[in-house]
């Protein structure tokens, strides 16, 4: 395995998901990546996709929260992306691509 470099473009956005749920969606957005992951809902977990079609991905993943409106009880997971080899724009480009996987109905 080759270590990563040391330039990246780094994203973090706050997800109603859970961890359960977002490693669940996540192999849509890079088909035949070599994805594994470390950690657990309660402290946090690190993902790494060795193999994404723009090169290598690390997200890591908060403890898993809540957000409360009225009776309704939501999961939230703040979500960091490392896009290494790539500019800030193309990273926000291939964020938003992989973001739209992510969200369910609604508008």
């Amino acid at each position: 395995m080759s270590e990563p470099s040391n330039q990246f473009a780094e994203i973090t956005r706050e997800m109603g998901t859970n961890h359960k749920d977002f490693l669940r969606l996540l192999p849509k957005t890079v088909p035949n990546a070599n994805v594994t992951w470390t950690g657990d809902e309660e402290k946090g977990a690190c993902v790494i996709i060795e193999d994404a079609p723009l090169g290598r991905i690390e997200i890591d993943l908060s403890a898993v929260g809540e957000r409360r409106i009225a009776l309704i009880c939501l999961p939230v997971t703040f979500v960091t992306f490392r896009f290494y080899g790539l500019d800030d724009e193309t990273a926000l480009i291939e964020f938003t691509r992989m973001a739209k996987s992510f969200q369910r109905g609604g508008g």
